[in-house]
């Protein structure tokens, strides 16, 4: 009996040992809850506007002479003299001198030729006059001139001779003309590219003594693509309704520095590269190597330089601009709306180059553009555009466990 009194005294202890420790942990006091304040992403962003936007296309090309011409001999001799501006880069004038080739042996033929064509016309004028009296003996016969045979009458001799003349005029004239070949004259204004003759060499006929280009302008090609046509008012030659030109600013290197030259685009060429697929267009620069300048300071565009070519466009209203490096996919940006909450949008491009994008749809009201790389964007979560006060948001830390919020990470 004292043994059970024993067991059940023990074991009241013990109950009441565990009720006051479950009521005294019931009773502890809660600790304070703390706000986990969470840093909102701050980014960098462009609120783009409409506007209108005069287009440009870029090319590049080699200059060109609009003519070029390989100067041959169409005489054979000795070179008697050659112009003292008849080297390479030389500039002559239209008609000018530019070789002699020695005239001594096509001034005798001129010469052979003339005596040919005297004797020719006094055989012509002596079967003129026995013509005349055959006529007239045959008329004291009483009969008809029109029964008269040719030959009584000696028309086949005075044809003869009529031809011989006409044959040695044909002489004389290829004779002088072989002489006025022995002077080589300038076909333009132009400046010498090759030189390939001087005094003493004998040349043949078909010897080519040199190589000229024309300076009065010269052309540019420039490939374009069909995309680059849509932004472009492309001359057209097959109409004779006039229109203003496209201006070309041509861009290149001379002498240390970046030089621009302004052109006009001048035509299309008719075909399309049946390699590349591109259509060529023919930009004209007019002197340009400054020779009718008035400028003494003027940069010629020598001929065989490589150039940029930037190709006036059509002008289009309600643009919008935006950075290229702004774009995450060839046509997706991240922007922050009006409540400033992440948005990815699909913007329909007009047009991109190097630098920009040109786009017409796609942004909605109130749309800034995050130029900042986020690495994982998710769509609504807060930003803040630089400049702007940072908000605060507040979370409940029980709320933030609850939801498995890293209180150190912006809410995805």
């Amino acid at each position: 009996m004292t043994k059970s009194k024993a067991t059940v005294t023990g074991l009241v202890f013990v109950l009441a040992t565990v009720v006051g420790i479950v009521l005294l942990l019931a009773n502890k006091p809660k600790p304070p809850k703390k706000p986990i304040q969470i840093t909102v992403p701050l980014v960098q962003a462009i609120l783009p506007e409409p506007e209108a936007h005069r287009f440009s296309v870029e090319s590049y090309g080699v200059v060109q002479p609009r003519t070029e011409t390989t100067l041959v001999s169409e005489v054979a001799g000795l070179v008697e003299s050659v112009s003292d501006k008849f080297y390479a880069g030389g500039y002559f004038s239209k008609g000018e001198t530019l070789l002699k080739i020695d005239p001594t042996d096509y001034e005798v033929a001129v010469e052979q030729a003339k005596a040919r064509l005297i004797s020719a016309k006094a055989q012509y004028a002596q079967e003129k006059a026995r013509a005349e009296q055959a006529q007239k003996e045959w008329d004291l016969s009483g009969r008809s001139r029109n029964k008269a045979p040719a030959l009584a009458l000696r028309e086949p001799f005075l044809l003869e001779a009529e031809a011989n003349v006409q044959s040695a005029q044909a002489d004389l004239k290829k004779a002088e003309q072989k002489l006025g070949r022995t002077v080589i004259r300038a076909p333009y204004d132009g400046m010498v590219k090759e030189k390939r003759a001087d005094v003493g060499q004998f040349v043949s006929m078909g010897t080519a003594l040199g190589v000229t280009f024309a300076v009065d302008y010269a052309e540019v090609r420039l490939p374009l693509t069909d995309d680059d046509l849509a932004f472009i008012i492309t001359p057209n030659w097959n109409t004779d309704v006039k229109i203003d030109k496209p201006l070309v600013e041509l861009e290149a290197n001379y002498a240390g520095e970046t030089i621009t030259w302004r052109a006009t685009l001048e035509r299309m060429e008719g075909v399309v590269d049946q390699t590349s697929r591109v259509h060529y267009a023919v930009a004209r620069i007019d002197d340009p190597y400054g020779i009718k300048s008035p400028e003494k300071q003027y940069k010629p565009l020598k001929v065989g330089t490589f150039v940029t070519a930037n190709i006036e466009g059509i002008e289009l209203t309600d643009v919008i601009k935006i950075p290229r490096d702004a774009f995450r996919d060839l046509d997706k940006v991240v922007v922050a709306d009006a409540s400033r909450e992440l948005h990815i949008r699909e913007l329909d491009i007009i047009r991109s180059e190097a630098d920009y994008v040109y786009v017409r749809q796609g942004l909605q009201q109130g749309d800034q553009v995050v130029l900042t790389n986020i690495e994982s964007p998710v769509q609504g979560m807060k930003l803040r555009i630089e400049g702007e006060p940072e908000p605060e948001l507040e979370v409940d830390s029980g709320e933030a466990l609850a939801k498995n919020v890293d209180p150190t990470q912006p809410r995805q």
